[in-house]
């Protein structure tokens, strides 16, 4: 049984999960490659951990931000 912090967690997790994933798909769109393949290592590492999903994300955006 599933609690509602739990079931919450998971719910919150997704969503960031699917976010990263639409903007990877953007990114490809545009051209980006890199930063697509990027954020898509960070969607799936953001499933699996979360934490390391968050910090992956901050590490493209300034990567972005630097170029």
């Amino acid at each position: 049984m599933t609690t509602p912090a739990t079931s919450g967690s998971t719910t919150l997790r997704n969503l960031s999960v699917g976010v990263l994933l639409l903007e990877a798909l953007n990114a490809a769109r545009k051209g980006s490659w890199t930063v697509a393949a990027a954020l898509l290592g960070a969607a799936a590492l953001g499933y699996r951990y979360t934490g390391l999903g968050i910090v992956v994300e901050l590490a493209i955006r300034l990567y972005q931000f630097l170029r």
